[in-house]
């Protein structure tokens, strides 16, 4: 039932995607190819490259993580994100629209319907919206959709990320009783949408590690 109410959340952002002016989900960027969790077969590359390697923080920047870690950097929207080291990285459509990136601690857990006790899920979707650069409207849009939908907003909290980027983060519970972690942020002319279920520190702290970079 976890899993089908993370999987009811994400379509209810989706579908208030849908009903919003020129919304349209942009592929993160991959290099090789990623294994698909359900079919073994590997998801075509799209967009730019992401770059994989131990992360180095530069000094006076965020601390260092709790865990080992690697970088996932999308150059083309101009972010990068720290996830565990031993973490899956694939992608999955969402809809006809666009392509989601998630980050499994354990090969294989993609689509369970429960995650089993210690595992964690965390994705990431990238999306192009009008007005830009305007995150309190980007978020009306998602809060009436959960509104709508019967999920109860249990915790709501303006947070600055590195070099100054404002975030706007949620644990929201699903009519099921569910709990999700999201977070928000305008990055360059686009939106950043990270959405995580299982260890909710653990997730709220990958969320927390997302920066700006320079986009190629």
């Amino acid at each position: 039932m976890k899993r089908v109410a993370f999987a009811v959340l994400v379509l209810v952002l989706w579908l208030a995607s849908c009903s919003a002016p020129e919304l349209t989900p942009v592929p993160a960027g991959t290099s090789e190819p990623v294994e698909s969790v359900d079919s073994g077969m590997p998801v075509p590359s799209t967009g730019e490259p992401i770059a994989t390697e131990m992360v180095v923080v530069p000094e006076g920047k965020i601390p260092a993580a709790s865990f080992e870690s690697q970088i996932y950097v999308d150059e083309a929207t101009g972010f990068a994100l720290d996830y565990p080291a031993l973490w899956t990285v694939t992608q999955s459509v969402l809809g006809d629209r666009g392509l989601q990136t998630v980050f499994l601690s354990t090969p294989g857990i993609a689509d369970l319907p429960e995650l089993p006790k210690g595992e964690t899920r965390v994705s990431v979707t990238v999306y192009q919206w009008e007005p830009k650069n305007n995150l309190a409207a980007f978020v009306d849009v998602r809060k009436t959709a959960w509104d709508a939908s019967g999920f109860i907003i249990l915790e709501e909290e303006d947070i600055q990320l590195d070099l100054g980027l404002d975030a706007k983060q949620f644990i929201v519970q699903t009519p099921d009783g569910a709990q999700s972690l999201f977070l928000f942020a305008a990055v360059g002319n686009q939106y950043v949408s990270i959405s995580g279920e299982g260890d909710m520190i653990l997730v709220a702290e990958i969320a927390s590690r997302l920066r700006p970079i320079t986009p190629k």
